[in-house]
């Protein structure tokens, strides 16, 4: 365990690890954990860590809705807690493996309209690439429009057009939560936006951090992401 910032092997300063869960020293690469004692510079169960995001959320409206309350939720336990994309997945599909929400498709719920989704979108995949999650936009789409949320982009889709927005991309998140159910768009692009997941509105927080914890790990450049 180390208190100081200072690296015990060469003298480097270190720097935060993407997970939050332990020190590196970019010089020497030695890896520190942390004091146990030590507690974070904010409240990791009402706030959003202002180290990685720069946050223009109303977080006080946003708890007076339930919907808002229950979004803000699912993505403050995903990108404070859990802190890695595989860990929040998990977290997200014990929620919506609980719902009859017939909207949301998964490999193992509503497997039929998930297929469908997935050839729709078939032309955007990389190979090896993992479709999580398909939001079927109403429900006359059946498959045919939508959003789809894979380990490498999200993709929004009509019958005409397909349109892909890698996770090292994003860049913002912007949250909508005037009507009762939130929805949340990448890059201020209403083109790159999901829903409501489910009657559980910590689903839908809880993907919005799943996209987030990805775009850190997928693009170490990335330094902050703006909630707008």
């Amino acid at each position: 365990m180390i208190q100081s910032n200072e690296c015990s092997n060469c003298g480097g300063k270190l720097e935060l690890s993407k997970d939050r869960r332990k020190l590196i020293c970019p010089f020497c690469m030695s890896e520190f954990v942390p004091m146990e004692t030590e507690k974070p510079a904010f409240d990791t169960e009402n706030e959003v860590d202002p180290a990685f995001y720069k946050c223009g959320w109303n977080l006080d409206k946003l708890r007076e809705k339930k919907n808002g309350k229950d979004f803000l939720k699912g993505f403050l336990h995903c990108v404070n807690d859990l802190c890695s994309p595989q860990k929040a997945l998990e977290y997200a599909f014990s929620i919506i493996d609980k719902e009859t929400f017939n909207e949301v498709a998964t490999e193992n719920k509503n497997r039929d309209l998930f297929q469908s989704a997935k050839d729709r979108v078939s032309s955007v995949l990389e190979p090896g690439e993992t479709v999580f999650l398909y939001k079927n936009s109403g429900v006359f789409s059946k498959g045919k429009e939508g959003c789809v949320i894979t380990d490498k982009r999200t993709i929004t889709f009509d019958k005409k057009n397909v349109y892909s927005l890698p996770h090292k991309e994003v860049e913002s998140l912007s949250l909508d939560s005037s009507l009762d159910s939130p929805s949340v768009s990448m890059n201020k692009s209403y083109k790159y936006r999901f829903g409501m997941l489910g009657y559980d509105s910590r689903a839908t927080g809880a993907f919005a951090g799943v996209i987030c914890l990805y775009a850190f790990e997928q693009n170490p450049e990335l330094k902050r992401i703006e909630l707008v």
